[in-house]
């Protein structure tokens, strides 16, 4: 059997050593590639709720205690607003919730359960009316 020519042995070589390469830089590639595309779907599974609240003549309250709840889970979360009346809750999964306000010299309020969905930014803005900060009955 004869030898191929030396010039289409080099080439050969040259073909397996740059598959080789390509198949290494797969490899090395491959985790980068599958934590961004997790990174991605991540994006998607949650959601932010954020607002403001105010008193019935439109001033912001600061520091009111804002209670985020899923309605089907009973998980809580709490939040304060800052200095210019606004709260934001990150990372909320998707599903249906309550947002409660508390704040002194104000009646609590709750609003009526609202659908958080995918990758959202729902708005909820409260106005608290003066009254007592508890009910007796």
């Amino acid at each position: 059997m004869r030898r191929p020519p030396r010039c289409v042995a080099v080439a050969i070589s040259a073909v397996k050593a740059y598959h080789t390469a390509m198949r290494a830089n797969f490899l090395l590639a491959l985790p980068l590639v599958t934590s961004c595309s997790l990174c991605c779907f991540a994006q998607f599974e949650t959601a932010a709720v954020l607002g403001t609240v105010r008193d019935p003549s439109g001033l912001v309250i600061p520091n009111a205690k804002i209670t985020l709840r899923n309605v089907n889970t009973g998980i809580t979360a709490t939040a304060r607003t800052d200095a210019t009346g606004n709260f934001e809750f990150l990372t909320v999964k998707i599903g249906d919730y309550r947002v409660s306000v508390e704040a002194a010299g104000f009646a609590p309020l709750t609003t009526d359960t609202f659908n958080v969905a995918v990758n959202a930014r729902q708005r909820v803005d409260l106005t608290m009316h003066i009254g007592p900060t508890t009910q007796t009955l």
